[in-house]
């Protein structure tokens, strides 16, 4: 593998000296049209990385203004999102008050019949309690009407205490 080494290296001398040989100027004027050459290329460079810089900032900026863009879209729809989520919110609240009201209504109607109900069945309870009252006070009336009937006719007889 050394001797191919060689053998690269000395084949690269020999390209070197016969281009050195060929070469149509002289070492001073190559070297002036390299330096020329890489003066140009480091100016193009020079520019390029200007230019990139430039284009850079620009890319940036225009990124930025995107993302305000997008910031401030984002932010419109937002509002109007919960504009319109209040406006619904509103409109359901405002269809739940009838509801309620009527509800409410509904429940106080019931309440009153019910209310109704129990004073009637009350008032037929103390009806009923009433003449049961008086179905048992008749007989007990009649039973003692006579005995005090008869305690009214002799009321001396019962001053009188008895002799024995």
């Amino acid at each position: 593998m050394s001797n191919k080494l060689g053998i690269f290296l000395a084949g690269g001398a020999v390209g070197a000296v016969a281009a050195l040989l060929c070469a149509p100027r002289t070492g001073q004027e190559a070297r002036t049209m390299v330096a020329e050459k890489v003066n140009e290329a480091w100016g193009q460079a020079q520019n390029i990385s200007a230019d990139a810089g430039v284009n850079a900032q620009q890319v940036y900026q225009s990124a930025a203004a995107r993302g305000q863009e997008v910031v401030s879209t984002v932010q419109a729809k937002g509002q109007e999102v919960a504009g319109q989520a209040a406006a619904r919110v509103h409109e359901v609240a405002s269809n739940l008050k009838p509801s309620f009201t009527q509800d409410n209504d509904e429940l106080r109607d019931k309440i009153e019949a019910a209310r109704q109900r129990i004073a009637s069945q009350v008032a037929k309870n103390a009806e009923e309690a009433g003449q049961a009252t008086e179905e048992a006070v008749e007989p007990v009336v009649e039973a003692v009407d006579p005995v005090a009937e008869e305690t009214a006719e002799t009321p001396d007889q019962a001053e009188e205490p008895k002799a024995e």
